[in-house]
């Protein structure tokens, strides 16, 4: 009996270790990025009181990984000065390899951005701006390190575009009238420094 104790012994230590030192299904899988973000510069359509703005923004995702890879639903918000507050909602996609401990990091982002503002410039003749957010596509670049045992800091740079749809109504008095349409393209450099679980 003494001699099958030991072995046992042995066999239950040795599963024991190996377990303990084993990650989980959740440490393994799950992907959580949170991203303070800020929009160095915005560049902006060419009409009347348009963007000039410096902004933070918070992004955040939440998904699945694998070694090189992962793919999260995503979420923002941010402002505008025309638009107000915009809460972008999509995809993220994440590059990398989550094992190494510093490692070059691509981000890939489609958002959309549904809000729309409107407002109105003159006087007797006025021109009326509708603004409706549509998509919003970012793409960035940098490295990942990691900062704790679970944790890593992923640092990018990027650019994001975000369209808008402008709706722009004349009045030059009674009966002159016209409106016109034109998709509006908002490109934000940004830098990011990315917390990921």
């Amino acid at each position: 009996m003494k001699k099958l104790l030991l072995p046992v012994l042995l066999c239950t230590s040795t599963l024991l270790v190996a377990q303990s030192k084993k990650e989980s299904f959740i440490e393994k899988f799950l992907y959580v990025k949170v991203s303070p973000t800020y929009f160095a510069a915005v560049i902006q359509p060419d009409y009347p009181r348009s963007e000039k703005i410096r902004n933070p923004a918070i992004f955040g995702a939440l998904g699945v990984k694998m070694r090189y890879a992962a793919v999260g639903f995503s979420a923002g918000s941010f402002k505008l000065k025309e638009a107000g507050t915009v809460t972008p909602r999509g995809v993220d996609i994440t590059l990398t390899d989550f094992k190494q401990k510093v490692f070059p990091v691509f981000t890939f982002q489609w958002h959309q951005a549904h809000f729309k503002n409107s407002y109105g410039i003159g006087g007797y003749a006025t021109t009326g701006y509708i603004l409706s957010g549509k998509d919003m596509y970012s793409i960035g670049a940098g490295g990942a390190f990691r900062v704790f045992k679970t944790v890593k800091m992923m640092t990018t740079v990027g650019l994001s575009r975000l369209i808008v749809k402008t709706t722009i109504n004349h009045s030059s008095g009674p009966g002159l009238n016209s409106t016109n349409y034109s998709n509006d393209r908002y490109d934000m450099p940004y830098l990011a420094v990315s917390f990921v679980w």
